[in-house]
């Protein structure tokens, strides 16, 4: 560099990136002395310069390993903002949604992670973030903190509680086998239910694994539980696969299989993978099989034993009868040796005199209750006539009573002594009247006098006048009570007590005419 100042190897340097962006390059200013002096950038010249000094500088794809906070999803978007930072420095993270769509776990504040990505410039800003677009746990699987994540929620809902699930029909007759056509898990099952023909079966092909198989699984697990289903009334579910790898049995660790199987009205019986896995789905099923082999076993294993639970029950069935025929017999025998039985014509004979004694019996009862109604009834109707006359006096009694005081108040009384009444007030009406008017004349007379005395006319015809304005710079028909207010020029009215004189204001400083 030698014989060239920074500047003009800084000129250099943006000239030849300026042509190789296609970018406008500034042209060079020169100092007091002669010398170019640099142009000043625009800050987005200057932006542009910093993303590609760092896209040049760093590599296209990142691994970075911090912590996680400040995370949050934005609600319309569906983007993560979220910043990594480790004991000395922090850099912010943008995950767009369809890079988070593929996420199995939920990133939280305080999880340490493995962010895969890309860095840039957010020109808007003006700083670098990193652009997100694999997001794992540092030190476990994404899987297995998932399967953590929603083992933990699901148990705080109560779905793995053991009330919530619903028992296991005993001798079901209709089976749904949801499971993929193409897996050995299904002829597992064929093998074990072939030995009962009488079981229905209907098989519900879904795939086990792969993208979207979740949501397949869910979808037929619903649609079997509603009524009319296409396989009809099932009595139970069979949900079954072969063994795999955590990824490969994923699809019955997805929460919409796990609601659905809680959501099912019919029992639902679970045979995923070998003795060793457990998956979501078979914690939440009402009953937990380790293989396909050993759910379909579960199905039927009342139909194994169903031949000597039959036969156990005929031949209990048989030993109850017998038992309750001989004790029916035993009771017959008994009956026909009693006495009843031995000579009925006896108890006929017996009956037959009981009921001779007792209509004669009868007969003598009924005459002497009939007397005695006949007695009662006289007496009844002897005390009623007699309350009746005594009851029809008081009330003639009575109602003479009421016809004189009625003759008393008759209205040509009372018309009598309103008359009298109405008299009397009229003439108390009339002096009261009377009265009011001499005192109210009175003093309409005594104010007519004080009027005329304290009135205008009467202290003009003493000689005093009345002076108001008619025309001036004053509002006419102004009383004037002070010379203040006239000024020159005012046209006056003095009125008197015969009449009024017209009058105009002089100047007292203009000299008269006439001395």
């Amino acid at each position: 560099m030698s014989g060239t100042n920074f500047f003009e190897f800084r000129e250099k340097l943006i000239a030849r990136r300026g042509k190789s962006s296609g970018l406008p390059v500034p042209a060079p200013m020169e100092t007091a002395h002669g010398s170019p002096r640099p142009t000043p950038l625009s800050v987005t010249q200057l932006t542009a310069q910093i993303d590609r000094a760092i896209k040049s500088g760093v590599p296209g794809s990142v691994l970075v390993k911090g912590e996680v906070s400040n995370f949050k999803e934005h609600r319309g978007s569906g983007h993560l903002y979220f910043t990594l930072k480790d004991a000395a420095s922090c850099i912010t993270c943008v995950m767009w949604k369809s890079d988070a769509e593929r996420m199995k776990f939920a990133a939280r504040d305080g999880m340490e992670l493995l962010a895969t990505g890309r860095v840039a410039v957010y020109a808007t800003q003006g700083k670098y973030q990193l652009y997100v677009t694999r997001l794992q746990p540092f030190g476990q699987g994404a899987l297995e903190l998932a399967f953590r994540q929603l083992h933990a929620r699901l148990e705080a809902e109560g779905l793995f509680a053991l009330e919530r699930k619903k028992p296991l029909p005993t001798y079901p007759s209709r089976l749904a086998l949801a499971t993929s056509r193409a897996t050995a898990a299904l002829q597992d099952m064929l093998k074990v239910l072939g030995r009962y023909p009488w079981v229905r079966l209907c098989i519900v092909n879904v795939p086990v694994q792969g993208d979207g198989a979740a949501e397949r699984i869910a979808g037929a697990l619903t649609r079997l539980s509603r009524p009319g289903a296409r396989c009809g009334n099932v009595d139970l579910i069979l949900l079954a696969r072969g063994g795999g790898s955590l990824e490969d049995l994923w699809a019955f660790n997805e929460e919409i299989v796990a609601r659905a199987i809680a959501a099912s009205r019919i029992p639902v019986i679970t045979g995923i993978g070998h003795e060793v896995d457990t998956s979501i789905a078979d914690l939440v099923a009402d009953y937990h099989a380790h293989t396909p082999t050993e759910a379909a076993q579960v199905a039927v294993m009342h139909w194994r034993n169903a031949g000597g639970d039959v036969a156990a029950h005929a031949a209990r069935l048989h030993r109850s009868m017998r038992n309750l025929t001989a004790d029916a017999r035993r009771r017959l025998e008994s009956i026909e040796r009693h006495e009843a039985f031995r000579r009925p014509r006896d108890r006929v004979n017996q009956l037959r005199q009981l009921l001779d004694e007792r209509q004669r019996s009868l007969q003598l009862e009924a005459g002497a209750l009939l007397q005695r109604l006949w007695q009662r009834i006289a007496a009844a109707e002897q005390g009623l006539s007699s309350a009746g006359n005594e009851r029809l006096r008081r009330h003639r009694e009575r109602l003479a009573g009421l016809n004189a005081a009625l003759s008393e108040r008759h209205p040509r009384h009372v018309v009598g002594l309103a008359a009298a009444r109405v008299a009397a007030l009229d003439a108390r009406l009339r002096a009261v009247m009377s009265n009011c008017l001499q005192r109210h004349t009175l003093n309409v007379d005594l104010l007519a006098r004080h009027l005329s005395a304290v009135g205008p006319e009467h202290v003009l015809r003493r000689g005093y006048s009345i002076t108001t304005v008619k025309k001036g710079p004053k509002k006419a028909g102004q009383v004037v009570r002070s010379a203040d207010q006239v000024r020159p020029g005012d046209r006056l009215i003095t009125r008197l007590a015969d009449g009024q004189i017209e009058s105009t204001a002089e100047d007292p400083n203009q000299p008269s005419l006439f001395p």
